[in-house]
């Protein structure tokens, strides 16, 4: 029977079980067909599980599988992150779990692109935008000059309401803005700060492409004040903190000087709306979210407003892996990637891996959107 069993580190195993926050009985549950006194003794003994077992329980714990077979323990390079959920008990085992495994994904995809930059040896370059924390205007031109804003012409790709216009804007800044889907952690966003490559993330579940832009530039201003963050309903935060990224957010996107200028009494909300959007090519919810902020319009008429917009399923993406691999990784990660593949510096198979797209056919989509 013992022929049938791997070694393996007990160290290793505790080890990695505890950074993904994980009790013995909450990984046996996720492995599959183990039994919780087999973690136990796994974790004391190094010959318990079968091959097979082991690379479940890897999985689980989001590593690879010979890392499982070494006591010498890698740890990922996560920054120390300001938790705004309210809404979740610390010790819900199941949502600290999801929040990591995002994380961890976030983190690989970072390392990636990294790898990626090191083998076509280009640096990517430093983060510099820094925020003062105190004067939401100044901020907000910051960030405007920043990504030279004024200097840019934004196009509609599709039914996307501009949000990806600008979020290559983040992008050319060697920021990384990724997209989650499919996670449940009471998220709409996070923002982990790198002094080269920080990560914008957003959770798109139940985010239109409208809805998306506001949220990025919210994370973005996380960025500027130095700081990670998990960030739950963003509009509904009560911290100070929550507030003053949406009111630098919606300063950026919409400024008062513009506001003042385009913004019409008489007009019904959804006629200014367009107006706004027709001359400053901002998305329409954040077009709605910055009048709320700065008290022209009521609560309730933007809910109404957002309530309408989600009934006509405003600028939602395409399902199929090509194209969750455009909305997940963005348009200038795609592009790196696959320069890098041009240039014979990685195979076609690691780009296939990189971007997890199914096969050859499905990069030459990404190829042709990202070039094109």
């Amino acid at each position: 029977m013992s022929r049938n069993l791997v070694k393996h580190s007990p160290a290793a195993l505790k080890y990695y079980r505890e950074q993904v926050s994980l009790s013995r009985e909450g990984l046996a549950k996720k492995a599959g067909d183990i039994d919780v006194a087999k973690i136990e003794k796994g974790e004391t003994e190094n010959q318990v599980f079968t091959f097979k077992q082991l690379q479940a329980i890897a999985k689980v714990l989001l590593i690879p599988e010979f890392l499982l077979k070494t006591s010498k323990t890698q740890t990922k390079d996560i920054p120390e992150y300001i938790d705004h959920r309210g809404e979740i008990k610390p010790y819900d085992e199941n949502s600290n779990y999801a929040l990591k495994k995002a994380i961890y994904e976030l983190v690989n995809n970072r390392e990636d692109l990294l790898y990626t930059y090191e083998s076509i040896e280009v640096e990517p370059k430093p983060f510099t935008l820094r925020l003062t924390g105190k004067d939401a205007t100044a901020d907000a031109a910051t960030i405007r000059e920043f990504l030279k804003i004024d200097e840019n012409k934004f196009t509609l790709d599709g039914t996307d309401d501009y949000y990806h216009a600008w979020r290559t804007l983040l992008e050319r800044q060697d920021i990384l803005v990724l997209e989650i889907s499919r996670t449940k952690i009471g998220s709409e966003g996070m923002a982990l700060y790198y002094e080269t490559l920080p990560i914008v993330a957003i959770l798109s579940s139940g985010q239109s492409n409208s809805r998306k832009l506001f949220t990025m530039i919210h994370e973005l201003v996380h960025l500027g004040l130095r700081e990670s963050a998990i960030d739950g309903n963003i509009l509904q935060g009560s911290l100070e903190t929550e507030r003053y990224c949406n009111r630098v957010a919606g300063s950026v996107l919409l400024p008062e000087h513009s506001l003042n200028k385009l913004y019409k009494d008489y007009l019904p909300l959804s006629e200014n709306i367009d107006f706004i959007r027709q001359n400053l090519k901002i998305s329409r919810q954040a077009i709605a979210i910055q009048l709320r902020l700065t008290d022209r319009i009521k609560q309730s008429q933007l809910d109404e407003y957002l309530a309408e917009l989600d009934t006509k399923n405003s600028g939602w993406g395409k399902s199929g892996k090509q194209y969750s691999a455009y909305n997940h990784f963005g348009k200038v990660y795609i592009q790196q990637v696959l320069s890098a593949v041009m240039s014979d510096n990685i195979s076609v198979s690691s780009a296939i891996n990189i971007l997890r797209v199914k096969d050859l056919a499905h990069l030459q989509y990404l190829e042709e959107k990202v070039f094109s």
